[in-house]
């Protein structure tokens, strides 16, 4: 099979198109065709060894996190099997720029009906981070407010989408030129952070996302209400510091560190047939382009999401 492999951390280039063998499929495990790969910030981060600590030095490594594909081989007993259309989150070793994947059926999930395979790509990483980002910071209710920070990326595309749907009244932050897209997306206000510090509203939020990690709890703590959580994706020494002393305060500081879960992916999916939840798939590349794939969303300034396409 085809696969995008690293066998050194390094720049983009270091991304070479390889032939592997296709995977055999473990007990309790699916063998997926496929036919689009999601594309994250944390790829070029686990490429570029800043990863190394946890995720190990041994090579060749195949990247990606995102899947979309037809299930090709499974058990009998499996409720998912051949020709169904599927995607995924895989665990952070990864494996998803390659036309074949095994994956555990715990984390499959059945594409809703509407949705493109690139779309479906695109989905579940960034989703499911907006959507258990969102429980650090207790359920949301109807009518709560939100503050999603980096709201035209991958995860804050879907965190504005997602609150929206609970019933959350959104504050989306982004740059001038989002500004439209971010609207679209269903956020109740925009605040362009090039002209304006909304760490410095008058408006108190129950949740204030960090989707970017981009701000800091220090800065955020003063627009939450009392009781409210802000939450981010990347921890620091400072955040954990913050954490640690929660029990103290009235304002929380927490970190999501995403899981896989085709039960939490059924949540998004079902958002997603509802027309409640849309990806945005800003442009899609060949594995062999996978340096300037690579190269785009080192910038960080991808909206929504980019993806490959195999098929």
């Amino acid at each position: 099979m085809k696969a995008l492999i690293i066998n050194s951390f390094g720049g983009p280039e270091v991304l070479k198109q390889e032939e592997l063998a296709i995977p055999r499929p473990g007990r309790g495990e699916v063998l997926v065709r496929v036919h689009a790969a999601g594309i994250n910030p944390v790829d070029y981060k686990i490429r570029n060894g800043s990863m190394k600590i946890v995720l190990g030095k041994k090579f060749p490594k195949v990247l990606g996190l995102d899947i979309a594909g037809v299930v090709e081989q499974s058990s009998k007993k499996s409720r998912f099997q051949p020709g169904d259309k599927v995607f995924a989150m895989l665990p952070f070793k990864g494996g998803g720029y390659a036309e074949f994947v095994s994956v555990k059926a715990e984390n499959l999930c059945f594409i809703p009906e509407g949705t493109t395979m690139k779309e479906a790509a695109a989905t579940p990483l960034a989703a499911l981070t907006a959507l258990q980002a969102f429980r650090k910071g207790g359920e949301i209710g109807e009518g709560d407010k939100v503050l999603v920070n980096g709201a035209s990326g991958g995860v804050g595309s879907f965190a504005v989408q997602i609150a929206k749907a609970m019933g959350a009244e959104v504050t989306a932050v982004c740059s001038t030129r989002n500004i439209e897209f971010v609207e679209s997306l269903g956020a109740d206000k925009v605040i362009d952070y090039t002209n304006e510090n909304f760490t410095r509203l008058k408006t108190r939020f129950h949740i204030v996302f960090d989707a970017v990690a981009k701000s800091s709890f220090r800065r955020c703590r003063r627009i939450l209400k009392r009781g409210g959580d802000y939450v981010t994706t990347v921890p620091n020494k400072g955040l954990l510091w913050h954490k640690a002393l929660n029990f103290t305060r009235k304002k929380k500081a927490n970190f999501i560190m995403v899981k896989p879960s085709g039960d939490d992916l059924e949540i998004i999916a079902d958002l997603m047939a509802r027309g409640l939840v849309k990806p945005y798939v800003q442009q899609s590349f060949l594995l062999s382009e996978g340096p300037a794939a690579h190269e785009m969303i080192e910038t960080e300034k991808v909206r929504g999401k980019i993806v490959f396409h195999l098929v």
